[in-house]
Formats: structure tokens, C-alpha cells, sequence
């Protein structure tokens, strides 16, 4: 999966910037996030950096970001030199993430949603269960287990879904944001148990399901029935879950 992104660069800066699906996404990830205030945040699958630099924005007292693809961490640490605020970006698997210190919040916008068994899912809420403060909160954004390609495939909200193929388990699906040119991904589609399987084998608890919300803002300017089948329908959603006060690391990663 490195590699797509590696190939994908800032066309995904395109996507977040000017399509409507992320309106929506952004609104409910701070939500979810709450209030930052002298919190330290690791933001995995970070990409160019979007993310960690809404979460700064947001209160963070520090906010690092791991992404496994170089082509984006690149990107990412060209952005903080031309408007340093004091983020860092690390090159890392979040599959086996190895950082020193802990973290009150983690965040993972589009991170789960590529992990291609069951055991690569688990190892991801791992690396963000091992990295978090006794108390401390996962929230994840992630491809929605209830989406239905039969009933829409996306193309107004900036994002095409191109094919889905049942698989080992999972939907193996074929995508493409819709920057000039188009921009070809592949993701995985869990369902539901096999998320809450992993989160629950990670040692969280309290998971919850959290569909989007949408703020004024989108009504205004897109009109109420444009987001009809995003709200009915939606191909995204977030998740969550709490670290106990007093939990301890269940179990490690698989060595990779």
C-alpha cells in the first residue's frame, strides 16, 4: 500500500482540498477528537500532513505524524519548513511503530481500511493501543462496513468507486479520487465484527460506530438533498475506542 501512495504524492492534497467528501469527514473527526488542549497526538497514516495540521490547529500541544509512505512524509516535512508550527513526520509501518513516550489522543483518518488480513488490522489498533496514555482515546475515519455499491458509487462527493470483490473475507475495492487526472486506489472492506474483533484483541474497549454529521456549512452550500446519499449510504464512518486507566500492552505485533 506504500506504493500507491508513494505514485498518489499531492494529488491526495488535491482530494482533501477541493472535493465535498471531506467536509463532512473533517466536521465529524473534530468532533470526535474534542477538545486538544495541552494533549500530545500521534496521527497515523498521515499522509501530506492534512490531518496533523488540523490537529494542531485544533490545541494540540504536539502532534507527530507516521505515515508509511516516503513520497508523503516528504511532502509532509516540506510543508512544516515553508509554515513550521513544530510538527514531526516519521517514515514507519504503523503495523510495528516504535516510537518513544505516549500519546492521550491517536488518530487514523484512512488507515485501517488498508490493512489486507485480519491480522494486519489487529496489528494496527496494536501499534495505537501501545502507544496511548492509560485513559487515552483511538478514533479512527475508515470505509463505512455498511456501504452498498448497488446503491451509489460515490462520484458526486469527489471519490469513484470503481469495483468491489468479495475476498479472504473482505471486499477488496477498486477506487479513484476524482483530481484532474483521475487518481486510481485500492482499500479494503471490513465488516464491523472484524473491526471490533481487532479493536477488542488490541485491549480497547468502550468501541463505538460514530456516522457522519454534517455541518451548516455543507447545507449551505451544497443544498440539503445533494448529501442525501452520503447520509444514507455513506462510504466512510468513524470508530473509536478507550484505553483503560490501568490497561497494560496485551501482546506484540508480528515481527515484519
Amino acid at each position: 500500500m506504500s506504493v500507491q501512495f508513494d505514485t498518489i504524492g499531492s494529488k491526495y492534497e488535491e482530494f482533501k482540498t477541493t472535493t465535498p467528501l471531506p467536509i463532512p469527514e473533517r466536521h465529524t473527526f473534530q468532533r470526535l477528537v474534542g477538545n486538544l488542549a495541552g494533549k500530545r497526538v500521534l496521527d497515523l497514516a498521515c499522509g501530506s500532513g492534512h490531518y496533523s495540521r488540523f490537529l494542531n490547529t485544533l490545541g494540540a500541544e504536539q502532534v507527530e505524524g507516521v505515515d508509511i509512505s516516503a513520497e508523503m512524509i516528504q511532502l509532509a516535512r516540506e510543508f512544516e519548513e515553508k509554515h513550521p508550527v513544530g510538527l514531526r513526520y516519521h517514515v514507519m509501518d504503523a503495523r510495528a511503530l516504535s516510537l518513544p513516550g505516549d500519546y492521550d489522543l491517536v488518530t487514523a483518518v484512512y488507515l485501517l481500511n488498508y490493512a489486507q488480513t485480519r491480522e494486519e488490522l489487529r496489528d494496527m489498533c496494536l501499534g495505537a493501543f501501545n502507544h496511548l496514555k492509560p485513559g487515552g482515546r483511538f478514533v479512527a475515519i475508515t470505509a463505512n462496513p455498511a456501504f452498498d455499491l448497488r446503491r451509489s458509487n460515490f462520484t458526486p462527493y469527489g471519490v469513484e468507486i470503481l469495483s468491489e470483490q468479495f475476498e479472504q473475507g473482505r471486499h477488496h475495492c477498486r477506487a479513484r479520487f476524482l483530481t484532474e487526472p483521475p487518481t486510481p486506489f485500492e482499500y479494503f472492506r471490513w465488516s464491523a465484527d472484524v473491526y471490533e474483533s481487532a479493536f477488542a484483541a488490541a485491549g480497547f474497549r468502550d468501541v463505538a460506530w460514530h456516522p457522519f454529521e454534517f455541518p451548516q456549512e455543507a447545507i449551505t452550500r451544497f443544498g440539503e438533498d445533494f448529501w442525501r446519499e452520503y447520509r444514507e449510504n455513506s462510504l466512510v464512518i468513524g470508530v473509536s475506542g478507550q484505553k483503560d486507566a490501568g490497561a497494560t500492552r496485551p501482546l506484540k505485533a508480528a515481527p515484519r
